[in-house]
């Protein structure tokens, strides 16, 4: 028997109700995503502005991305359906690490326009962040300075790392709320 049924004995939902998780999950993770969104969008798009904000807004989406890691943590042990907040979780923790690169790369392109081989705008700088998570390489972007070529690196570090990682210990939440449902309904 799957753990999930055995952690919720009235899994034996209706389609009407399986439909309406899925459609609530969806709808939180739009939400999340539309916040990741609007967060980038706070960094100005004119160069002539003062960096400070891309920097600012750098260190609030990693204070963000922490509260978030733990309040995401803390509700898939609460949740009627584990795996389901696990998934929802690791989605927008994928979007908030890339949100994080994306900003740092703008920002580095609005102070140097030289680190990379091309102006980087929001877009362009979204994209090279998410080839770079991809490992794909396709060439057309690349970092040219050393502090351009440095974030890369360690951002294809912390891809491995964050990968590995955050996926281990949220799946591994999931798991053991979904034990801890099966002996507490096995009276153990």
């Amino acid at each position: 028997m799957d753990t999930d049924q055995q952690a919720v004995p009235e899994f034996d939902l209706s389609r009407r109700q399986k439909a309406r998780i899925v459609l609530e999950s969806l709808a939180r993770m739009f939400v999340g995503l539309a916040f990741v969104i609007v967060m980038m969008r706070l960094v100005p798009v004119d160069p002539h502005l003062n960096l400070w904000i891309p920097i600012a807004m750098g260190i609030v989406m990693l204070l963000a991305f922490a509260w978030y890691f733990r309040l995401q943590l803390r509700r898939i042990h609460l949740a009627q359906f584990p795996r389901i907040q696990a998934t929802e979780a690791l989605l927008l923790l994928v979007a908030m690490f890339l949100a994080f690169f994306t900003v740092t790369y703008y920002g580095m392109s609005l102070a140097e326009p030289a680190s990379f081989s091309e102006n980087l705008d929001q877009f362009s700088a979204s994209y090279f962040a998410v080839t770079v998570l991809a490992t794909v390489g396709f060439g057309d972007i690349t970092p040219v300075t050393i502090p351009a070529r440095s974030v890369a690196m360690v951002q294809m570090g912390f891809d491995i790392a964050f990968i590995a990682v955050a996926v281990r210990i949220v799946t591994g939440t999931a798991n053991q709320a979904l034990r801890n449902r099966s002996e507490q309904a096995n009276g153990g």
